[in-house]
């Protein structure tokens, strides 16, 4: 095996668990000293799959998340069945020879040249799983028993540099929840079991009242609303980067005041599966103030310019005829770029618009 110093190995692994960028270099390169392919980090989280793969596996498990297989896993399941959490093992701890001559997941991992791996499970303080594990090519055959025990002694310092990036990504939730709060919106960060993360002292005002905290996931106490977040959750988890914010107005009632909440999801990159947050909650109260900063409403609905100005001015008390007026552009310019404002906030009639606007304001702003 082509052995690099183990000092130098630790520094790189220790240097990944601050700076998560460098995970798929140093997965690639540790991978290289025992003769895998390549290395992946998987985050476990209610049957779903996230993977940093190391350069080197990264376009064939990009097949295998294609063909199905990255929430379909059969080596995860077996691992999670079989509790084989703490140490380094291999396939046949797993499965036997006719067993994985017969699993599909195998089948086809075997027909790009991989197929045995070497790895361990981790359970990380928000009670999910990271998964390391490294690949080699099926034609070199298993690895073998010094391999595994090699491997082996360098797990304690994989899982601490893990778990270590995975406590960051809790503070940056944390840090994105109060900053928020900073600017005076109520905010929560989601993972993505659903469940609250961490959320600012404004947000953990609205619980009971607004939102429970439930097993299964956060919900609303307005139920017609939180059939909506439902939803939006689904949809934010099924797919991934999306561009849409939700938008959902929350009735008021005696004991609570009316407000919209603001799904916003999460635009994270492939090392970002230490933050497990899959959104954001931002409540914002249904109260006339002035209209909201342009700069506001381009970041909180992802507006062009023109869209912003315009959304601003109906907030504002405008028309769009009077809109039309002020600005030089025809009403069907502006009427487009409503429509286009109304996909993007998922709000389908003007007076609705304006509603949801109405509360969205920095404290103690001036127009932009």
């Amino acid at each position: 095996m082509p052995y690099r110093d183990e000092q130098d190995l630790l520094d790189l692994i220790y240097e990944a668990a601050v700076i998560p960028a460098e995970w798929p270099k140093v997965l690639d390169i540790f991978a290289d000293t025992f003769g895998a392919l390549g290395g992946t980090i998987f985050s476990a989280v209610q049957q779903r799959t996230y993977a940093i793969n190391s350069p080197a596996i990264a376009p064939g498990f990009r097949a295998f998340a294609e063909a199905g297989f990255a929430e379909n896993n059969s080596r995860v399941a077996r691992a999670f069945e079989r509790g084989l959490f703490g140490f380094m093992h291999d396939d046949f701890a797993m499965f036997t020879a006719e067993e994985m001559d017969r699993d599909p997941m195998y089948a086809f991992m075997r027909s790009h040249n991989l197929g045995w791996c070497v790895g361990s499970t981790i359970q990380v303080p928000s009670g999910d799983m990271l998964i390391l594990s490294f690949e080699r090519a099926y034609d070199k055959g298993p690895f073998s028993a010094e391999t595994i025990s090699y491997v082996e002694g360098f797990r304690p310092h994989l899982t601490r540099a893990a778990l270590l990036s995975a406590r960051l990504g809790f503070e940056r939730a944390k840090a994105a929840a109060e900053a928020m709060g900073l600017i005076g919106l109520a905010t929560a960060v989601i993972g993505r079991s659903k469940r609250l993360l961490v959320a600012n002292s404004q947000f953990e005002a609205l619980i009971p009242v607004s939102f429970k905290d439930a097993s299964v996931r956060v919900q609303l106490v307005d139920a017609r609303a939180d059939a909506l977040l439902a939803t939006a959750l689904e949809r934010v988890l099924a797919e991934g980067k999306i561009a849409d914010i939700f938008s959902i107005p929350v009735t008021g009632t005696a004991e609570r005041a009316a407000f919209v909440l603001h799904v916003v999801p999460v635009r994270r990159a492939a090392n970002d599966i230490f933050f497990d947050a899959s959104c954001l909650l931002v409540a914002t109260p249904v109260a006339r103030k002035e209209a909201p900063q342009v700069s506001l409403l381009q970041g909180l609905f992802d507006l062009s310019a023109a869209e912003a100005k315009l959304a601003r001015g109906l907030a504002a008390g405008g028309s769009i005829s009077e809109l039309a007026l002020q600005s030089g552009l025809s009403t069907e310019t502006l009427r487009s770029h409503l429509k286009s404002v109304f996909a993007k906030t998922g709000i389908n009639r003007q007076s609705d618009l304006v509603a949801l606007l109405s509360g969205i304001s920095f404290p103690g702003s001036t127009p932009d």
